[in-house]
């Protein structure tokens, strides 16, 4: 079994990989990841801005289907009709909470973030995002 899920995996990222590497992939998906600045010498001195982990992800993004429509989300909203999933290729690391998602370099409000499959060797991610 973990043959094919190995398989599927490697299908979706061939298939979201960008088109000039062949694939359906669109636009500019980042995850953006905000490190912690270092702590000025002297409490006066303002604190140096914070440096950005940009991770390029490989994927496309379209409207949510109507089966979405009305799902809870995380933090007690819902999923609305002009709301946009994106699916990604996996890439090696994890979401974490406080990391943003860009699509064309505009910062988007992540609602939900699922595993696809949700248990076992994870072929690919969707969220769940607001402009």
């Amino acid at each position: 079994m973990d043959d094919f899920y190995a398989s599927m995996r490697q299908t979706a990222i061939d298939l979201l990989a960008p088109t000039s590497e062949g694939g359906l992939g669109q636009g500019t998906i980042e995850l953006v990841r905000y490190l912690d600045s270092a702590t000025p010498a002297n409490p006066w001195d303002p604190p140096a801005p914070q440096e950005r982990e940009v991770t390029v992800l490989d994927g496309a993004a379209r409207g949510v289907g109507k089966d979405l429509v009305g799902a809870p989300v995380e933090n007690g909203g819902q999923i609305v009709a002009t709301d946009l999933q994106v699916i990604v290729a996996p890439w090696g690391g994890a979401y974490e909470p406080t990391d943003v998602l860009e699509i064309d370099d505009s910062p988007v409000t992540i609602l939900k973030v699922e595993n696809i499959p949700a248990a076992g060797m994870v072929c690919a991610i969707r969220f769940v995002v607001r402009r």
